[in-house]
């Protein structure tokens, strides 16, 4: 009778997926948005996206300067600055300090703004202050003022402002720049630390755009920063941010897949000494990992800066497939390639599946960016495991692609399993494992479980000089804690206007409640089209005073310098009332203060207050709630890491709960006797326990990313007891032939995971470094437990059973 054995299906099996590779390559793409990995539906994403879109401008880096000489710093911002304007094809401005102390006059229009925005009662009592018999006194007074004047600031102001018009309602005070204020913007109190911000003139769609344009700035500044002895430069905002990041998602493909790579080589060459196999195994890892990436382009399009972690990971499990049916067509010389892929196939078919569940249940986490990792992992897996079984022994044994005549059948991988070996050191083994699962269990009792961290700082990269600024920026300027970001939005100006007025009683309540510490909305920069429309008559007859009024300061004695304010302010009023839309500032300095707080689009507007929450609070969740029925979108990174982290929680049984059945039916289908099923959960139970272990005494913690290692740890962690205990079978529980044919071909293959996943701990993204560290931990005292522990276990449960 004809052996029964799996044969190669033909080389034509692999012609349809070019269509779909071709297409992939095609479409594929690289995001480098840090947004973009986040679950789009959460509010709090929501607000994120945003403000990143509408008031942290996609355009605007931030160069800070540090030194020790203020005026050192002072004159190199200064410098930069000076040099940056004139390339009108590379930025739009360069600011580095308050537009209102460089230049003064252009407050005149926002003043005359926030005027013309009053409720009318208050409007119209400004006419009198320009009528015949007042001026001239007006003029007289500041003057006087000007000769007895000791305070910088007043004489500024006076020599400004003789007419008060700075002197805004209370109610609007805060929302204009008095002369000399505003430093605290751009410099520290003691002036050794300065910020300059520079806007793009085009707009930077993608990180090339970032990287190219960053790459253009930083050589001008480079030539002033020559110069400034003991002044350090950083650079902040979207721009270098997303730079950052594409360069370090290059340096994770390097170092990741090309480390990986050294490392399979390696290990191979260390167990087998052979080049042809070696090589031929790493060529089909290369067509794996480039076909995998193909499919994650025709079916995504766009690879995430997380998802890139994909390719290392990959190789590392992908390997395992080969040097499995490797190792024991090195064993059993007497036995072809179909005899062996038919003998090994079931453990693959079954180690295959777990993983490729594990990786997809990912998509279940709540993290869209992990889930697209977890399915181009599930897709390379499977395609791995195909193309191992069919193509990777035939070119290394061709004169063993056929059965000899009259061979026996093949082993099969259900075989009765009888102890024919007495058990080698079976009491150091038992000791060892006794060893193991006290310490674990001690230093779970003495330190503790792992501490959960569920703040956003995962998402973070790991040693970044663009966060790094950031924070400088911060502490430096005198900020505090980063405040929450409140975005109300609506169809119409008027939609906004009342609803900030209704979100300001609800936010006042919060401070009475002390759910909030204090807020800051931009009411007072929202025009009032009611107002507006009330306003324009008298706007438009104090408008025509202007040349009256110019005479009369002059013949004060009032230089055309210092009546530049109300001349601009009168000119503006003039404007104002002559149209009939709402009235917008518009110049320079006014665009750059309400920009800050204010965003048009064709079919939103949208304003921006600042909460600053009290950290004792719990309410906090059901103040964003109730404001999110006012169309306010209450976010922030600390109320990022919160509100993903709870989301990630709630989501963990639709991860583990699939993992945990799949497991047990791949146990209970691959052996069908309780005990076996019973030995394979405890490598997977004591090998958690280790991890654990470590994880405490190494001070590592749970967050956002590595909370999925759970699901990949119990898919690819059961593997290797499956492989151990499959491998006992056929070989009648001989611990040495189930070791020469297995057990070393699991250690090299545990090895390359754990090398795959440890690559990860140099990512760039720390939340992936962590899911790298916690994954190649958890593998290795998987792999271990299951090459070393478990056969003498099994070997010991079997002979304590009746053999049937």
């Amino acid at each position: 009778m004809k052996n029964r054995v799996l044969r190669h299906p033909g080389r034509w099996i692999w012609l349809p997926l070019l269509i779909p590779i071709v297409i992939g390559l095609a479409r594929l793409r690289f995001d480098a948005e840090v947004f973009d990995l986040l679950p789009s539906d959460l509010p709090v994403v929501q607000g994120l996206k945003l403000y990143e879109r509408h008031f942290a401008s996609a355009r605007d880096l931030m160069i800070t300067l540090k030194g020790t000489e203020p005026v050192g710093v002072e004159a190199a911002a200064r410098d930069i600055a000076t040099r940056l304007r004139p390339l009108t094809n590379l930025v739009v401005s360069a600011t580095w300090e308050a537009p209102w102390i460089e230049h003064p006059e252009q407050m005149a229009e926002l003043l005359s703004y926030l005027w013309f925005n009053q409720p009318p009662e208050v409007f119209q009592k400004l006419p009198p202050r320009f009528a015949p018999d007042q001026l001239a006194d007006t003029f007289s007074a500041s003057r006087e003022q000007l000769a007895t004047a000791l305070s910088p600031e007043q004489i500024a102001r006076l020599s400004y402002d003789p007419l008060g018009l700075a002197n805004l309602p209370e109610s609007v005070a805060g929302a204009a720049p008095s002369f000399g204020e505003g430093r605290s913007f751009f410099s520290s109190p003691d002036g050794t630390f300065r910020v300059i911000f520079v806007r793009a003139r085009t707009e930077l769609r993608n990180y090339r755009d970032c990287n190219r344009w960053l790459q253009e700035i930083k050589p001008v500044v480079g030539a002033v920063m020559a110069s400034a002895e003991g002044v350090r430069v950083g650079y902040t905002g979207r721009p270098a941010m997303v730079a950052e990041v594409a360069a370090g998602m290059g340096h994770d493909i390097i170092a990741s897949v090309g480390g990986t790579t050294v490392v399979i080589a390696v290990l191979f060459w260390l167990a087998h000494r052979r080049v042809k196999p070696m090589l031929w195994l790493l060529a089909l890892l290369a067509l794996v990992l480039g076909a995998t990436l193909a499919l994650g382009g025709m079916i995504y399009g766009t690879i995430n800066v997380i998802s890139i972690g994909f390719a290392a990971i990959l190789l590392g499990l992908a390997v395992d497939y080969a040097v499995v049916h490797y190792q024991e067509a090195l064993v059993h010389e007497d036995l072809s390639v179909p005899e062996i892929r038919h003998a090994i196939a079931p453990s693959i078919f079954w180690a295959a599946a777990t993983t490729i569940t594990a990786f997809l249940v990912l998509n279940f986490g709540g993290l869209p960016g992990l889930g697209q990792l977890g399915t181009l992992v599930g897709l390379g897996v499977g395609l791995a495991a195909c193309i191992m079984i069919f193509e990777y022994l035939p070119p290394l044994f061709p004169d063993r692609k056929e059965p000899k005549p009259n061979s026996g059948p093949p082993p099969h991988p259900a075989a009765p399993a009888p102890v024919a070996v007495e058990p080698r050191r079976p009491n150091t083994v038992l000791l060892l494992t006794g060893a193991e699962l006290l310490v674990s269990v001690l230093v779970l009792l003495v330190f503790g479980a792992p501490r959960v961290d569920s703040s956003a700082d995962a998402l973070r990269p790991q040693n970044s000089p663009a966060y790094a600024a950031l924070d400088q920026i911060q502490k430096e300027l005198g900020q505090g804690t980063r405040p929450l970001w409140l975005i109300v939005s609506g169809k119409t100006v008027a939609d906004v206007a009342d609803r900030l007025e209704q979100v300001q009683t609800i936010l006042n309540r919060a401070v009475t409640n002390r759910v909030i510490e204090g807020f800051t909305l931009p009411a007072a920069l929202w025009p009032r089209p009611q107002f507006q429309d009330s306003n324009r008559a008298t706007a438009l007859q104090l408008g025509s005073q202007s040349e009256w009024l110019l005479a009369v300061g002059r013949t004060n004695g009032f230089a055309p310098r210092s009546l530049a304010l109300a001349e601009g302010v009168l000119a503006t009023w003039r404007e104002a009332g002559a149209g009939h839309e709402v009235f917008w500032p518009s110049n320079q300095l006014s665009q750059w203060i309400v920009d800050k707080v204010v965003a048009r689009t064709p079919t939103n507007f949208l304003a921006l207050g600042l909460l600053n929450a009290n950290p004792q609070a719990t309410a906090l969740p059901a103040l964003a709630l109730e404001l999110n029925h006012l169309d306010g979108h209450l976010s922030g990174w600390e109320m990022l890491g919160h509100d993903i982290f709870t989301r990630v929680q709630d989501n963990m049984w639709k991860v583990v709960s699939p993992m945990v059945c799949l497991v047990l039916l791949s146990l209970w289908l691959a052996f069908g006797r309780l005990w076996e099923v019973l030995l394979g959960l405890a490598v997977l139970a004591l090998s958690g326990l280790c991890l654990l272990a470590v994880m405490r005494l190494a001070g590592w913690s749970w967050n956002l990313l590595n909370l999925m290692g759970v699901p990949l740890l119990l898919g690819t962690g059961v593997d290797y007891g499956l492989f151990t205990q499959l491998a006992l079978r056929r070989h009648h529980g001989d611990l040495a032939l189930a070791y020469r044919s297995v057990g070393r071909a699991l250690l090299l293959c545990g090895g390359t995971a754990v090398a795959a996943f440890g690559s990860l701990a140099l990512s760039s993204n720390a939340g992936m470094a962590s899911l790298g560290q916690v994954c190649a931990v958890g593998i290795a005292c998987n792999m271990l437990s299951a090459v070393f522990l478990l056969p003498v276990w099994w070997q010991w449960a079997a002979r304590a059973k009746p053999q049937t």
